[in-house]
């Protein structure tokens, strides 16, 4: 059975019609949803002003409905390597979002590389700085590193929804219900300086976690308004 697993996650075929489900899914589950975005303009403005691309980071458990949060593109979202992942990346890519394969565990040095390409490309950068594998909403050092080296604005995104799932997976991933009112929260972008040491780095990195509660903690709060 195990062998009978690994084939089928290997699989072409299979990773395609996968993929095409999955991107169908997703589609009519974000038309069905009443969608509001809360501070998106002033990420833009920060965007135009700035005049080069942001990280848009966002937790593990709330990356769903990520696709659609930032209209502007392109967009190179860190994928876990595991065989999810790529059924991840072909899912995206549905959605004109390109892919970069590594995280801060397996290949997070290829992953980190890649990233840091699409970024001198031109491309915004999206992240969920507690995957792939947790601990569950903590900001990883790996992200605050892809920040420093790049100069790049973090921007945290929260999502939220009047009704939706929480599945019992370990960054409780959630899922909104057709129909439901769902929000989006942008909050205030964090820079960190190119020059920073590991102190401050740390400090960073427990900001980012601060805000990253905060927006989806205030998305929670307004799609159940």
């Amino acid at each position: 059975m195990r062998r009978i697993l690994r084939w089928l996650r290997r699989s072409r075929a299979v990773l395609a019609i996968g993929a095409s489900i999955g991107a169908a899914g997703l589609w009519l589950l974000h038309r069905s949803l009443r969608l509001r975005m809360v501070g998106l303009e002033w990420a833009e403005a920060f965007h135009a002003r700035e005049g080069r691309p942001l990280i848009l980071a966002f937790w593990h458990g709330r990356l769903l409905m990520m696709p659609f949060s930032w209209p502007g593109r392109p967009v190179t979202v860190l994928v876990s390597q595991h065989a999810d992942g790529e059924v991840i990346s072909r899912i995206l890519r549905r959605f004109g979002i390109r892919s970069a394969r590594g995280s801060t565990f397996r290949g997070a040095h290829g992953g980190l590389r890649a990233m840091l390409r699409a970024y001198r490309e031109g491309s915004h950068l999206g992240i969920a700085p507690d995957g792939p594998r947790g601990p569950r909403e903590q900001v990883q050092l790996g992200t605050i590193e892809l920040a420093r080296r790049t100069g790049a604005a973090v921007v945290p995104i929260g999502f939220g929804a009047s009704r939706g799932w929480f599945l019992p997976t370990w960054d409780r991933f959630f899922i909104p219900r057709p129909f439901a009112r769902g929000v989006f929260v942008f909050g205030d972008a964090l820079v960190v300086p190119q020059g920073s040491d590991r102190p401050l780095l740390e400090v960073a990195r427990g900001e980012l976690e601060r805000r990253l509660a905060a927006v989806t903690a205030a998305a929670d709060a307004a799609g159940r308004a």
